[in-house]
């Protein structure tokens, strides 16, 4: 393994709000060699859980619905939510345009590293008592190296924000090497640590493992271990934008509404995770956003797609009735929020903004199903 200091060091994009990639930092043997042994693991993990979780897939895509499994609500204004940070615009702004979107249910990114901003996110938090927060406390390689600096600033921060938060997300981004693990048991011994604070934070619930994208080998090892860590809410950061449109399939098998099944199935078969399901973060990235772009341009479309594929997204969620909350990254960016902000602080809201919006406040039914909302492409301006 490199010198202590070499893999602490880290390196934040504060134009897309996510860490540098880490080829730069330490070299590809470096991180196979720990986690080499934690990958053949969780391949086996996953190879000995498959034909559960093709037999549970298959009869979900069937009709079969568990009897104790946490459904959606009826309501959208339970149903969507947004994750923001307060990078791209300050808090008291942010907290003006989440009070005039009208959404309720907010996942909060604090970085770890920056406990100096706690009071800041605390006055954000306090400034919107009428919405369900979720807090994300972002970790760095040097909290998941040393578990006392990480067991005393999550119990700092639980401390601060208690009892107004009682949810909070364990791990970002945790099957992404630039976000600090590098490997499922790292990560798992990592978020044990949180498990610790259930005996004086009574009613406290972890969500997680909110692995990016859909990649089944690192969420089963998630949900099937024998580490402390027990999932309260089973969460995923269920990107598709490599896809395209929701419905585009991936393997000849898996839309949107198969990964959804997939994950479900995943959950059924854990010995680690309550029966409840939240995606946690996704968006599309915008076209000729440069830097603030979060990913390459195969992936970028325009404003007024990126609205109709919100659209559809939310559609097959809600439809899938197995998905509990879905949160969009993020309300205020330049490369992918639904607001647009520039060098002068300006805003202007986005097609997509207009689309979550109406979805937000559409007065919604089993029946209504969100049909009469479908968009595609320039149909999103005639709402603006």
């Amino acid at each position: 393994m490199a010198s202590k200091h070499k893999v602490n060091q880290g390196s934040w994009d504060g134009f897309s709000e996510q860490p540098y990639p880490v080829r730069n930092r330490y070299t590809v043997f470096e991180r196979i060699r720990c986690c080499l042994w934690s990958h053949f693991k969780s391949v086996l993990f996953t190879i000995g859980a498959l034909p559960a979780i093709v037999g549970f897939q298959g009869a979900l895509s069937l009709g079969f619905r568990p009897r104790n499994w946490t459904y959606r609500s009826r309501i959208p204004q339970e149903f969507m939510g947004i994750a923001v940070g307060l990078d791209s615009c300050d808090g008291p702004r942010v907290a003006h345009e989440i009070e005039k979107l009208g959404v309720q249910q907010i996942l909060l990114r604090f970085p770890i590293w920056e406990m100096d901003r706690l009071e800041e996110h605390w006055d954000f938090v306090e400034s919107l008592p009428n919405c369900e927060f979720v807090l994300c406390p972002m970790q760095d390689r040097e909290h998941i190296l040393d578990h006392d600096l990480w067991r005393k600033n999550l119990n700092t921060v639980v401390q601060r924000f208690w009892p107004r938060i009682k949810s909070y997300q364990i791990g970002q981004g945790i099957n992404r090497s630039k976000w600090g693990f590098f490997g499922c048991d790292e990560f798992l011994a990592f978020a044990s640590v949180a498990e610790e604070l259930r005996s004086n934070f009574h009613g406290i619930q972890f969500v997680g493992p909110c692995v990016l994208d859909f990649e089944p080998v690192p969420f089963i090892r998630s949900m099937l271990h024998r580490y402390d860590i027990n999932w309260d809410v089973a969460g995923c950061a269920l990107y598709v934008d490599r896809r395209g449109c929701p419905r585009n399939r991936q393997l000849l098998i898996f839309n949107l509404t198969q990964k959804i099944y997939h994950f479900v199935a995943c959950v059924l078969c854990s010995n680690k995770s309550s029966r409840r399901l939240w995606i946690t973060e996704v968006n599309w990235p915008l076209e000729d956003q440069g830097v603030y772009s979060p990913t390459g341009r195969k992936e970028c479309v325009d404003e007024e797609t990126a609205a109709g594929y919100l659209n559809s997204y939310y559609e097959d969620a809600w439809q899938s009735e197995f998905v509990e909350r879905v949160y969009w990254w993020q309300l205020i960016s330049r490369g992918y929020g639904l607001i647009d902000v520039n060098d002068d602080n300006e805003l202007r809201y986005r097609p997509a903004y207009y689309q979550f919006q109406k979805l937000l406040t559409k007065n919604l039914t089993d029946s209504d199903q969100l049909e009469g909302n479908k968009i595609v492409g320039s149909s999103v301006s005639s709402m603006m």
